[in-house]
């Protein structure tokens, strides 16, 4: 079972929860955003992980029995004394004691699915993260008032990635969507820039861990 929503906080781009039912490995797709989740192990232990941002996908194999929740946070957003080039395509486990998890040197009760979003709102408020107000308007297309190389800098201290890996990741993204349409994928190749369909189909398998043909064919099914 899986379940996921956007978010109404300028912080979180998702929110997702899943159980496992049936025992499966996958990929999980590369992404410019940091991830934090929550985990209930079969015997009822909790565990706490935080995700790096990545360019490649990241094998992930599932249990059956557990139960998952978490969010994908904005590309923006900072964790103080967390270093995303470092967690950089890694998982990084959080300490949980007793159902408290500490993230920043400070202990959170553990949020349920419903509690997510104000929990998020909490860390903000509490300054164990933060939105890089510039980064977020540079996203969105507005990056007056740095020169490029410092804004390669700004890109790479807050969101652990270069510039161009983000716009790669973006691209990737539009690829699949219009893949997931039905657009045949030399035609998607031409649309959102690639060289070609050959350097279409790398892209997406380094990324997705997908082929044009696999996403196509999962569209149709």
């Amino acid at each position: 079972m899986w379940e996921q929503r956007v978010s109404r906080s300028p912080e979180i781009r998702t929110i997702w929860r899943a159980f496992v039912d049936e025992a499966a490995d996958y990929t999980d797709e590369a992404s410019e955003h940091w991830g934090l989740s929550f985990i209930r192990r079969t015997d009822g232990c909790l565990a706490a992980e935080l995700a790096g941002p990545r360019i490649e996908g990241l094998p992930i194999r599932s249990r059956v029995g557990e139960s998952y929740w978490g969010v994908e946070l904005a590309a923006h957003v900072v964790i103080p004394g967390v270093d995303k080039a470092l967690l950089r395509g890694a998982i990084a486990e959080l300490p949980v004691v007793e159902g408290r998890v500490t993230i920043g040197r400070r202990q959170y009760p553990i949020p349920g699915w419903e509690e997510l979003e104000p929990f998020v709102s909490r860390l903000v408020a509490d300054g164990v993260m933060v939105a890089d107000a510039d980064i977020r308007r540079a996203l969105g297309g507005d990056d007056r008032g740095l020169s490029r190389r410092s804004w390669q800098r700004r890109f790479w201290s807050v969101t652990g990635l270069r510039r161009k890996e983000i716009e790669r990741l973006d691209r990737s993204r539009r690829a699949y969507r219009l893949l997931r349409e039905g657009v045949p994928p030399g035609k998607v190749a031409v649309a959102v820039g690639y060289a070609d369909q050959a350097h279409l189909t790398r892209e997406l398998r380094r990324i997705r861990g997908q082929t044009p043909a696999r996403i196509l064919t999962a569209a149709t099914d």
